[in-house]
């Protein structure tokens, strides 16, 4: 079932797991679907139980334990990670080009808002951002907040476009309702909810992302200008009709041309293309291990005065275990959209030294969630390999 071209589903799950099970079962072989094909390398069978030992399309192994009850009915079923070691800096490269994916990675010491490269791969190299570019949508809000152009109490009015493109954080809300500025930024940093993003950029006005792209010194703004919102980059990655290979060949004039069509339509997803990458046609946001490491530290810089609550909005959800004794603050952002995963941390060890720590990785296939899994656990341990003192 997991190998075939076939959909997961609960009916066919059904006749094989327990009633109970049926969803839980159905849930966890979906996700091995869309990683397949699994191949296994390795069976232990005992009593009414097995474990799979497999590795996925990606090289990625997990460990899948199955039991059965007197009916002959699944009744436990689950899906490990089996977590990669990382001793050294060259695992995390044999890792990562296990995956087949093209990869950029960074470990940077950062002092005076300089970095410093302590280890890392292809760092110069402009991969996808996916929701790492909120980054720089919080760095303009922050330069208007200490400009005095804009208020952490200003108010956005949510709208029934807006919430089209999902909102984690404020998805109850209706049409109407208003959060502050304060309240979306957290939101689109915490939950990375897009609509946040969007209600932020509009209240910014033209230009403002595109002067913090300079201002953080991304190695090429112009790439991202005019800086494509949630709305307009949906809707040519993944929205109706489908203008993907107009993009792929359009001039930078044409290509804001086409997301300036976009704000002419509602934003409707295609299904047929919701889990296909639309970074092949070039439909993302860019940026380079270097650029990421650079946006984070002029963030920093810009958290003070007035925009002094940038360093609490970035830190609220770490989105990795460390030790606090030993990182005492950790502000994080990350992204995922198909084929694109990004991981990024800026960090300061109990000696106030300040590290910048990410990870971009671009498949030309969707990846589960287990992806983002095994590449945290490898994050995780990456820090360890960093000459704290």
């Amino acid at each position: 079932m997991i190998n075939s071209d076939w959909p997961i589903g609960t009916a066919n799950v059904g006749t094989l797991a327990s009633p109970e099970l049926v969803d839980t079962v159905a849930g966890a072989m979906d996700r091995l679907w869309w990683d397949r094909p699994v191949t296994v390398t390795g069976i232990e069978v005992g009593a009414g139980a097995a474990t799979l030992h497999v590795l996925n399309s990606y090289s990625v192994a997990q460990d899948i334990v199955l039991r059965t009850n007197e009916a002959g009915l699944v009744d436990r079923f689950a899906v490990n990670l089996t977590k990669p070691r990382v001793a050294r800096w060259q695992d995390v490269d044999a890792e990562l080009t296990k995956s087949g994916a093209r990869y950029s990675y960074q470990a940077s010491k950062v002092n005076d808002g300089k970095c410093t490269t302590v280890a890392g791969t292809n760092v110069d190299e402009s991969l996808p951002l996916a929701s790492i570019f909120k980054l720089y949508v919080l760095l303009a809000v922050a330069d208007a907040v200490n400009a005095g152009t804009m208020s952490w109490t200003d108010q956005l009015t949510i709208t029934k476009e807006a919430k089209a493109v999902g909102s984690a954080g404020f998805d109850e809300l209706q049409p109407g309702a208003r959060v502050s500025v304060q309240e979306a930024a957290q939101q689109m940093i915490s939950a990375s909810d897009n609509m946040a993003t969007d209600l932020l950029i509009d209240r910014l006005g033209p230009g403002a992302v595109e002067r913090a792209l300079a201002a953080a010194h991304h190695h090429d703004p112009a790439t991202m200008t005019p800086f494509p919102t949630a709305h307009e980059l949906f809707s040519v990655g993944w929205g109706k009709p489908d203008v993907r290979e107009q993009w792929k060949h359009a001039s930078p004039q044409a290509r804001a041309q086409l997301l300036e069509q976009t704000n002419s339509r509602p934003y409707e997803p295609d299904p047929e293309r919701t889990h296909t990458p639309a970074s092949p046609y070039g439909a993302e946001w860019y940026g380079s291990a270097a650029d990421i490491c650079r946006v984070h530290a002029a963030l920093q810089a810009a958290a003070t005065g007035p925009a002094a609550p940038v360093r609490n909005i970035l830190s609220a959800i770490p989105g990795i275990e460390l030790d606090k004794s030993k990182w005492p603050y950790i502000a994080a952002k990350a992204g995922n959209l198909p084929g694109d995963l990004t991981f990024s941390w800026y960090t300061e060890d109990r000696t106030g030294q300040a590290w910048v720590v990410s990870f971009q990785l671009n498949w030309p296939a969707y990846r589960s969630q287990t992806a983002a899994s095994w590449l945290l656990s490898i994050a995780t341990q990456s820090f360890g390999l960093l000459p704290v003192g």
